[in-house]
């Protein structure tokens, strides 16, 4: 991406609102960790009230990018799909393992002080090895939490990599079991993002309306061509909202989102579950990639529903 588009992309922002959050991904954004840095003065120089993010697979941060990092003062996220021997989802460009590369990268953020989010593609090859990814997590120990993003079938990925929806369940419990038995022991405390959120619902006595930024009209995707759409996992025509370079992408902007909306309403039973309100309902680009067969985000959910409200109960009785 040009340094024009993003300024542009960013001022298309700050038109619009008065805070927001900016993430950089990719591909592999730390590529082009010049024009990450770039964009950070920017938003400063602007005096905008962004927060800014980074999705890295960590593979590329040695000891002087994670200082440069620690320097921007940006959260971090890195992708891992599991312990050592979990390669085979996202190898590296000779067709070698990534993961001793990715863990080598979080060990040196860690050595920065930078705590890093973890979000694990979750497929038919590596859900066996949920806890052993959160015993790797706890070791490391500047890992805060697990994110679980279900394989799409889309691109290189086909129907057969999404896991049964009972053995991913059956997974997810005994990995929960595994950060709490950690935790006893006096290691380092993993938690599920998820799972957090809620219980954080039923103790603020909320209800959630949505399951993310795209799903509340409010995400924007900025390509490093600069074509624009609303979902970075939707980049597809019907989705393409134009140009951030046309001087009228603003004016239709919000309906544009509306209407990418719209074209997956009809792929999202979720709104009819009267569990909605806590489970949030499942990602939209999940949904449309599997024509509304949303049982393995129902499963995975539903393990989350049931710790969180076992956890609620607890806490009424102390």
């Amino acid at each position: 991406m040009s340094e024009e588009v993003a300024r542009r992309a960013v001022d298309l922002m700050a038109e619009r609102s008065n805070k927001f959050k900016v993430q950089f991904t990719g591909g592999e954004p730390l590529l082009n960790l010049d024009l990450i840095e770039k964009v950070v003065l920017y938003l400063e120089e602007g005096g905008a009230d962004a927060l800014c993010q980074v999705q890295t697979n960590a593979t590329l941060v040695t000891a002087e990018m994670a200082d440069r990092l620690k320097g921007l003062g940006i959260g971090v996220g890195v992708s891992l799909d599991g312990p050592p021997g979990s390669d085979d989802l996202r190898p590296s460009a000779d067709g070698g393992g990534s993961v001793g590369a990715a863990v080598a990268g979080i060990k040196n953020l860690g050595d920065a002080g930078i705590r890093v989010g973890m979000t694990c593609v979750l497929a038919a090859s590596n859900v066996m090895k949920l806890p052993a990814l959160v015993e790797l997590a706890s070791y490391l120990r500047n890992v805060d939490g697990i994110t679980l993003d279900p394989v799409r079938p889309v691109g290189r990925a086909g129907r057969e990599m999404v896991p049964d929806p009972a053995t991913a369940a059956r997974y997810l419990d005994m990995a929960i079991d595994r950060a709490e038995m950690i935790c006893q022991m006096g290691g380092n405390r993993v938690k599920f993002r998820e799972l957090e959120r809620m219980k954080l619902v039923l103790s603020a006595g909320n209800r959630r309306l949505c399951h993310c930024q795209f799903d509340a009209c409010q995400s924007l995707v900025v390509t490093p061509g600069g074509e624009v759409y609303s979902c970075p996992s939707l980049l597809s025509p019907e989705f393409r909202l134009g140009d951030i370079m046309d001087p009228s992408i603003g004016g239709g902007l919000l309906e544009g989102l509306k209407d990418a909306r719209d074209i997956i309403e009809p792929h999202l039973p979720c709104r009819r579950c009267p569990d909605f309100w806590l489970c949030g309902g499942s990602c939209p680009a999940y949904s449309f990639s599997m024509s509304g067969d949303v049982g393995l985000e129902c499963a995975i959910k539903g393990v989350f529903m049931r710790r969180a409200r076992v956890a609620a109960k607890m806490d009424e009785q102390l």
